[in-house]
């Protein structure tokens, strides 16, 4: 539920137990499910048993994509919104994508609203490389998503990440991200990541 390259923060978490009931017509898509959001610490302030419902509708319009997805913190009170859309243009995938957050929770905690873009260069049928931006505004007192509140602080990133199919079940993906936040210090961060499929 997000880009295809590594530079977008729009998800906070995502690794939830869930029960998900999925509609799909082929050019419509819809689901709902019920989400179990223990783990999610936000500076100590954790309630157990803590649960969340989310849900979504997709379209396929030709060679375009569009996604709304939702999701609501019900310990928290709090909710959060994603409208992600993506189109084949030239020779590579442009992906806009925007989220809102009515206050930190565990579906979207990172800033209070962002936008993001991208775009998905297929260089050959085994490189693909993906510049892409993002700007945050509000962003959280903590950058990993997990502060009580949101700051008056914006922020921007911009980053590369080269994917590339070394052979059949075998690739690897680099990326280069820089990060720069209102009143704290830049940060450029990255990885490389071999992958095996069987």
């Amino acid at each position: 539920d997000d880009l295809s390259g590594e530079t977008d923060i729009l998800s906070s978490n995502t690794l939830f137990n869930s029960v998900r009931y999925s509609y799909d017509a082929g050019s419509f898509a819809a689901g709902i499910s019920v989400d179990e959001l223990e783990g999610v610490d936000f500076n100590g302030d954790n309630e157990d048993n803590n649960v969340g419902i989310a849900g979504s509708l997709a379209a396929k319009l030709g060679t375009a994509d569009l996604s709304l997805i939702g999701g609501y913190d019900i310990d928290r009170e709090e909710g959060a919104v994603r409208l992600i859309a993506t189109a084949e243009i030239g020779p590579g995938t442009l992906g806009l994508a925007g989220v809102w957050a009515s206050g930190v929770n565990a579906y979207y905690g990172v800033s209070e609203w962002a936008v993001a873009a991208e775009y998905a260069i297929k260089a050959t049928d085994k490189l693909t490389i993906t510049p892409g931006a993002q700007y945050l505004g509000n962003v959280a007192a903590d950058l990993v998503g997990v502060g009580q509140d949101f700051s008056n602080n914006d922020a921007w990133t911009a980053g590369l990440t080269v994917d590339y199919k070394i052979t059949d079940g075998l690739a690897t993906k680099i990326t280069a991200n820089y990060y720069d936040e209102d009143g704290a210090d830049d940060e450029v961060t990255g990885f490389v990541r071999l992958q095996r499929s069987f």
